[in-house]
């Protein structure tokens, strides 16, 4: 049996037996204890799930999974539940992914949370919840959040679930609970074990204590670049790649693509300098869309060290395997997500390219819906990086060359948005970084 609460029961066919199971049911469901008749690895719900409906089940893992070059591609089958939805854990030389995947005939939005790794052995208590009519869904892993409070779903009609199918014993999974109720965020952390709640929240985008700020005022250097970002002439120099627009008004760059709905609709803009290994970028911005996502990437440089805009180098047009799995190295860091496939993503990701491996991840730099004007710097301190949104840090990475290939040296600095994006930017300033520092 698992060891939390709520009970899971195994009853014999014979008649009296499912007589009294029936009555010890009937009891239990009064207390509003879920209750479950497991036959085999298959569970049939005392209640069938629906609009509404919490499942909850642990994964035991064997071994450590993690992203890299050397990891195979694996997948792990964790949970069915026929004509309604599967959960499964991804691993791959690109991502890690815990993945909760609705049936198509269920039309609405799948959830999937992108990991650098999922360190093993070890058990992980997971939750999903969700109310269809009211369009909210989320998960929990040791009762982190999977999606950002307060995230909002069109509503659907959810067909009606009897039992979930469990993975073979090697996988791991033992099934805790399943009930036709969606749980708040403190019910559905209340369910996690006293042992694992918020066990491993690193791996989700929650620092156990927030890093400290890479030393800057007492270690800034000369300034390398600078531009107010306010008139045509203070982006003269700047490189475009894709179908982006890029017009200066009210003191603010403000960029959008032209193919705002096309699958190649993604854009980069690329400051034209070449930056040390030791440098200190700061700039302004704001979001204008609801939907979006803004990257920047920096280190950025041919495999031989040429400069990016080298003739020698494949021509790019905003396609984003260009950039990750092309023909240029570089690191890029994410730091506002809300796609319309992945509404309220909990991370902000740090990847290492050429490659598209995610290295590391933090909370979110810029949550969805706000209208604000953002501070971003951006330090890289050799092989120790930091991403610090308004004061804040959300990425603290420090590449120690093992497991992706050697730490990124010196290149250029690009913003790229996704093809729904509008965001504006203003007073773009690169100093270099003495040595030296925490």
């Amino acid at each position: 049996m698992p060891r939390t609460a709520p009970l899971r029961l195994r009853f014999s066919s014979s008649p009296a037996t499912v007589v009294a199971a029936a009555v010890v049911q009937l009891f239990l469901c009064w207390l509003a204890t879920p209750v479950l008749a497991e036959t085999s690895r298959a569970v049939v719900f005392a209640e069938h799930i629906a609009q509404k409906g919490t499942i909850a089940f642990e994964f035991r893992t064997t071994q450590t999974y993690r992203t890299g070059p050397d990891s195979a591609l694996l997948e792990i089958d964790l949970l069915e539940i026929p004509g309604l939805a599967r959960c499964r854990f991804l691993q791959s030389t690109t991502v890690c992914e815990v993945e909760w995947l609705w049936e198509a005939a269920v039309g609405v939005e799948s959830l999937k949370v992108e990991i650098p790794a999922l360190p093993g052995p070890e058990s992980y208590f997971f939750l999903f919840t969700w109310d269809a009519t009211a369009g909210r869904f989320t998960g929990y892993v040791n009762g982190v959040p999977l999606r950002l409070p307060g995230t909002e779903l069109a509503p659907w009609k959810s067909p009606v679930a009897t039992e979930a199918r469990m993975a073979g014993d090697a996988a791991g999974v033992s099934f805790v609970s399943a009930e036709p109720r969606y749980l708040d965020p403190q019910e559905s952390v209340e369910r996690v074990p006293q042992d694992l709640r918020g066990h491993r929240g690193e791996l989700f985008g929650v620092f156990a204590s927030e890093p400290a700020a890479i030393d800057v005022a007492s270690r800034r250097g000369e300034l390398l670049y600078a531009s107010k970002l306010d008139t045509a002439d203070s982006i003269t120099g700047w490189v475009m790649e894709g179908p982006g627009l890029a017009s200066c008004e009210e003191g603010w760059m403000k960029m959008s693509s032209q193919r705002p709905r096309g699958p190649e609709g993604h854009i980069v803009h690329w400051c034209p300098e070449t930056f040390p290994d030791r440098f200190v970028a700061e700039w302004e911005m704001k979001i204008l869309s609801k939907t979006g996502l803004c990257i920047v990437f920096f280190a950025a440089a041919g495999p031989g060290g040429e400069d990016i805009f080298s003739s020698i180098l494949p021509k790019r047009t905003g396609i984003f395997t260009q950039y990750t799995q092309g023909r240029i190295n570089c690191y890029h860091m994410s730091y506002f997500a809300n796609t319309p496939s992945a509404p309220g993503r909990i991370t902000s990701n740090i990847r290492k390219n050429s490659g598209f491996y995610l290295v590391a991840n933090g909370p979110p730099g810029i949550e969805p819906g706000s209208d604000a004007v953002h501070r971003l710097r951006l330090v890289k301190d050799s092989s120790h990086i930091q991403l610090q949104v308004d004061d804040r840090v959300v990425i603290d990475y420090t590449d120690d060359g093992s497991g992706y290939g050697p730490p990124l040296g010196a290149g250029k600095i690009g913003l790229r948005q996704m093809q729904w994006t509008v965001a504006e930017y203003r007073d773009f300033r690169v100093h270099a970084l003495h040595a030296g520092g925490n």
